[in-house]
């Protein structure tokens, strides 16, 4: 088994090295941005790439990924751009703004949360166009189809503003407020966030703003206002999001500093896990004691149940990675998806129990009755004068 495994590995730089010598695709952008050139990468005596491995007798992973696989699709290549996993959660994050401040209408509910997603493709999109000459230094961005040379910069401009126009004439349709808040979250996150990063480390708390506008949207989608129950659903995904990317950006901590980028990870990775811990705690505060100082209606046990679990192995997550960052950071990064997902399916669910919900749309088809009722008697009074 050893055998045919370096047999194969040594298949593919050999079939790497005829592929470069031929111009039939560019080498890895990480490797051209530290040598300089593409052409050293097909020397014999070059060493292979040193974003992984060590393995001498094995190309650059990058390249040999290559020889294995054509470019990705556009559908792909716009779904990467444009984070589409992460822009699902910023969506989902909008739609349960809307839930908490009683939005009951599947439609407009619908709008709310496409329109927000391709807002937030867009903004990602941009900031990968701005970030292009340093992703490629990057093991982690490396091969997005902008360093890879697979996209344009204009096609890529394209995209972005096209999912810009749509997502804001969505949002425009079911609340003008909703669609202008969307938009000065996109400038937020493209034309200060995006180049504070490689000036200081406060960007993070930059972007954490960005991350709780989107239930503000949400709200401001039901009638125009935003309750107290949105601004506290904001406030934790603004905490939300320190100790979710200070795991990240300790895990690939030598990625940002070699690329330029100012992390707390790896000038104070001491202080970056211990926000993590402390704003766990607070989220705790913030899902277990302020619903109801909130005014927020929590009903039944599960709740308290549900939420209390979530917080308890986050901030167990939290502490394992204060003690051990180097063996923790990952782990709590990937479980704070988790967190969040479940803390957001017990908020929404609360909201949407089968009584009140049903409460809730009798009402709004009660309300649009009376309107109806009282525009036909206007109609009328107006015929017989």
């Amino acid at each position: 088994m050893l055998h045919i495994t370096a047999a194969r590995h040594a298949q593919l730089f050999r079939l790497t090295q005829r592929r470069l010598q031929s111009g039939t695709f560019t080498a890895c952008p990480y490797h051209q941005a530290k040598e300089g050139s593409a052409t050293v990468m097909a020397q014999g005596a070059m060493e292979h790439c040193p974003v992984v491995g060590t393995t001498p007798h094995m190309g650059c992973p990058v390249e040999a990924s290559l020889c294995d696989r054509r470019p990705p699709t556009m559908l792909a290549m716009v779904s990467q751009m444009g984070k589409s996993q992460l822009s699902a959660y910023v969506a989902a994050t909008a739609l349960a703004g809307y839930v908490i401040a009683g939005g009951t209408a599947p439609l407009v509910a619908a709008a709310v949360t496409t329109g927000t997603m391709l807002q937030s493709c867009s903004a990602n999109t941009a900031n990968q166009i701005i970030e292009a000459p340093y992703d490629k230094l990057m093991k982690r961005t490396c091969r997005r189809p902008l360093p890879m040379k697979f996209l344009s910069p204009q096609a890529a401009t394209a995209i972005s503003g096209m999912e810009l126009t749509l997502g804001t004439g969505l949002l425009y349709c079911v609340s003008p407020p909703a669609a202008a808040l969307g938009v000065f979250n996109w400038f937020l996150y493209v034309c200060i966030y995006t180049p504070l990063k490689r000036v200081s480390a406060l960007n993070t708390w930059f972007g954490s703003i960005v991350g709780g506008v989107p239930p503000l949207m949400g709200g401001f989608a039901v009638a125009g206002i935003i309750t107290p129950p949105v601004w506290l659903l904001a406030t934790f995904l603004f905490v939300w999001q320190i100790p979710h990317f200070n795991g990240l950006a300790f895990h690939c901590r030598r990625d940002y500093e070699a690329a330029g980028y100012k992390m707390l990870a790896f000038y104070n990775p001491w202080r970056a896990s211990f926000y993590a811990v402390a704003l766990s705690v607070m989220m705790a505060f913030l899902t277990l004691v302020c619903p109801t100082l909130a005014g927020m209606e929590v009903e039944g046990v599960w709740y308290y149940s549900v939420t209390a679990a979530a917080n308890a192995l986050m901030i167990y997550k939290s502490l394992l990675f204060h003690n051990e960052p180097v063996r923790h950071c990952r782990g709590c990064f990937v479980f704070s998806y988790v967190y969040l997902s479940v803390v957001l399916a017990a908020i929404m669910l609360n909201h949407i129990q089968p009584m009140h919900l049903a409460q809730r749309a009798i009402d709004y088809v009660a309300a649009e009755a009376t309107e109806a009722s009282a525009t036909s008697s206007a109609v009328v009074s107006t015929a017989e004068t």
